[in-house]
């Protein structure tokens, strides 16, 4: 066979592929791929960036222009779209303003009283200290003061003292003025309880006898109509009436009248009548 001569420094083919095939040559190559490989499976997909890019639209879109809503860009099917952010509170301002609008409830009160003059003129008081006691069961009632005014001055002067309680009183007032009263006579009373059980009065039905008639009580001042008094206490009360006197100016001498205390709910017998002696 023929033998050619290769220049000097020159390997035959197997031997160069074997000299790659050495460790020291295939294990770099081998870290090369692997690091190529590795780059080419994290890249990200086409789906996964445009999740990314729908995400970031919706947050813009949040605008509240009507232009920005109309080129909303449809959410992924894969998310939620974004909940709207919940408004914001009132101001103090328009929580005032609701609160002022809301009709409160009021008491029944006649107009024509708010159309009197509230120009009483003189001082028309008829006033007496008194000291009339009378004690049942250990529950005692004690008149301290009367005093008793011209039906219309007394509606007068509670119209020119205003208030929801005042012109409540003053209706009533005026209610009895309407059915033929000419006077007003409050009586201060001090009621007390030396008794070891507790008592109950009832001041709704007590009435005021003069010049042969008799005259229930129209309201109670400072306390309940139905007072309730604990053993060693006492309490400060007032009762309104109107009477009627068509004979001169004073009313007279009158009675009030209570019905008997309750004592630890039970009923006493008797009645309170205590004398006034008004001029």
């Amino acid at each position: 066979m023929e033998t050619r001569s290769r220049p000097p420094g020159t390997l035959e083919p197997n031997a160069a592929l074997g000299r790659f095939l050495r460790p020291a040559y295939l294990l770099p190559a081998a870290v090369v791929i692997a690091a190529l490989l590795l780059a080419v499976a994290v890249q990200p997909s086409p789906q996964h960036s445009n999740a990314t890019g729908s995400v970031r639209v919706e947050s813009i879109a949040a605008s509240p222009t009507p232009r920005a809503a109309a080129t909303r860009t449809p959410a992924s099917p894969t998310r939620e779209a974004p909940s709207p952010s919940p408004s914001p509170p009132a101001s103090p301002e328009e929580a005032v303003a609701g609160a002022r609008s809301t009709p409160s409830a009021t008491p029944t009160i006649d107009p024509s009283l708010l159309q009197q003059p509230t120009q009483c003129g003189t001082l028309r008081e008829t006033a007496v200290a008194l000291s009339v006691e009378q004690a049942i069961s250990g529950i005692s009632v004690r008149a301290t003061r009367a005093a008793v005014y011209p039906i219309e001055y007394f509606s007068c002067i509670l119209v020119a003292a205003g208030g929801s309680e005042s012109l409540q009183l003053a209706s009533a007032i005026r209610k009895q003025e309407t059915a033929g009263m000419t006077h007003v006579v409050l009586v201060d009373l001090w009621v007390a309880n030396g008794s070891k059980l507790f008592g109950q009065l009832n001041l709704r039905t007590a009435t005021l006898a003069a010049a042969g008639q008799s005259f229930g009580a129209v309201a109670t001042l400072g306390a309940r109509s139905e007072l309730v008094i604990a053993s060693g206490q006492g309490r400060n009360v007032t009762i309104v009436a109107a009477v009627r006197n068509t004979v001169g100016e004073s009313v007279g001498p009158m009675t009030l009248v209570i019905d008997a205390p309750l004592a630890a709910g039970t009923p006493v017998a008797g009645k309170y009548q205590l004398f006034l002696p008004t001029p």
